[in-house]
């Protein structure tokens, strides 16, 4: 008989250690997923051009991909956090996104608002002039090379500044880009234009133009607080300057 128990509880104790090993150890938390976008590529104007091979990376790893002939990119097994995404390909500069967040929702986390980005502007501005009398509006003209006719127009940007060392990079303000049909281009900055940029009588006015691409590229930086522009025509001529009246 107690050799009949004994066996027993063997048998016993080899079935709850058999059950055991056959319950399914907790799985490992989800710590990554992929990173999905695309980019649309255009010439200086408005034909788009081929989306492949542009580098699309995030900043401070060693995560890269190519995009496809479609403009689409797929950044794999990537671990949760928060990114700043680079575009970058020959001709075109250096465009970002940041803040990207990367959470586990269960599925990759889709860059929404594809960018469509140009290449760099090969139009220079070879004389920038401004004349005025003491009411405004100001006509500020910005030669181009090469000249901008309605078959081939080309586009540029102006910068406003209170520094006579005024750039692209070193600006405070930046107006919109203008599609130019005919060589000088001339814009009417009037005073309400002024008024908007919040300059007040007296102050001293800098301007600096640049040739620009349909798509200008430009992207805010946080840590500047103001916009890149990648992909100006870095020839400019020499500033000019008003005074508000």
């Amino acid at each position: 008989m107690k050799l009949n128990y004994l066996t027993f509880g063997l048998v016993v104790l080899l079935g709850i250690s058999s059950c055991s090993k056959d319950e399914d150890p907790t799985p490992d938390p989800i710590t990554k997923a992929n990173i999905l976008g695309s980019v649309n590529l255009f010439d200086e104007g408005v034909t788009q051009i081929d989306n492949s091979n542009m580098t699309v990376s995030i900043d401070g790893t060693t995560f890269s991909v190519s995009t496809d002939v479609n403009g689409d990119f797929e950044l794999t097994d990537i671990p949760f956090g928060s990114y700043t995404i680079v575009y970058e390909k020959s001709g075109y500069g250096t465009f970002k996104k940041f803040d990207i967040e990367h959470k586990n929702t269960g599925s990759s986390t889709v860059i929404m608002n594809t960018p469509s980005l140009g290449q760099k502007s090969s139009t220079s501005i070879t004389n920038l002039t401004l004349s005025s009398s003491s009411n405004f509006p100001a006509i500020i003209s910005a030669t181009t090379e090469p000249e901008a006719n309605n078959a081939n127009p080309k586009y540029i940007r102006y910068f406003f500044s209170t520094d006579p060392s005024i750039s692209s990079e070193n600006y405070e303000y930046a107006i919109e880009t203008f599609q130019v049909n005919n060589t000088p281009y001339n814009y009417n900055l009037s005073q309400e234009a002024i008024d908007v940029l919040g300059y007040t009588s007296g102050t001293t006015v800098y301007v600096k133009c640049y040739g620009e691409s349909y798509y200008g590229n430009n992207y805010p930086d946080p840590s500047l607080a103001k916009d890149i522009f990648p992909n100006l025509n870095p020839n400019s001529a020499s500033a000019v300057s008003f005074v508000v009246p």
